[in-house]
């Protein structure tokens, strides 16, 4: 009689806790307005990179990415497209390049611009970079808002750099 009790009560105890615990848990709700569907407003803007031709730079456009501003640096590495090369344009810097900014107070000027910290990632064929690659670097970066010059880090250099500021001015002769 004690074993049929126990056996009641466990079978009980146990009901009783699957009728609690089927309560819990999110309750069924009718459809719940949370306003307009997203939507992508406008366009992203344009970027300008610096390539070469006949040895000197030339501005291109290219499009951009919202929330990328220093893509058009990382860009610099990538290879021109068909009609930038039916154009004669084309990109001295040979490796991918990592971009960074400079935190405030580590090189701001007075008017608020900044430098963009730079360097180039994994093995380049070239053990330096040329003055030209150099150029396209400084200038592309002074491209986008709010920078002025380049701290390129840890890269040897043949036309400067190495961690001190390069700017787009010191390559003038190279400008159209």
């Amino acid at each position: 009689m004690i074993r049929v009790r126990a056996a009641r009560w466990t079978a009980l105890t146990a009901l009783a806790v699957v009728l609690t615990a089927s309560g819990c848990g999110i309750r069924p709700t009718g459809i719940v307005d949370a306003g307009d569907p997203p939507f992508a407003r406008g366009y992203a803007d344009t970027i300008t990179i610096y390539l070469v031709r006949g040895g000197m730079l030339r501005p291109v456009t290219r499009p951009g990415v919202p929330g990328r501003p220093y893509l058009a640096v990382e860009q610099l590495h990538v290879p021109t497209t068909p009609r930038e090369r039916a154009l004669g344009l084309r990109t001295e810097v040979r490796r991918a390049l990592t971009v960074q900014a400079v935190s405030d107070g580590l090189g701001s000027t007075s008017d608020g611009h900044s430098p963009l910290a730079v360097q180039g990632t994994g093995r380049s064929l070239s053990p330096a970079w040329s003055r030209t690659a150099l150029a396209q670097i400084a200038c592309t970066a002074e491209a986008v808002p709010g920078i002025e010059g380049v701290i390129l880090v840890q890269a040897t250099n043949t036309g400067g750099g190495g961690g001190r500021l390069v700017y787009c001015r010191q390559f003038a002769d190279l400008l159209p």
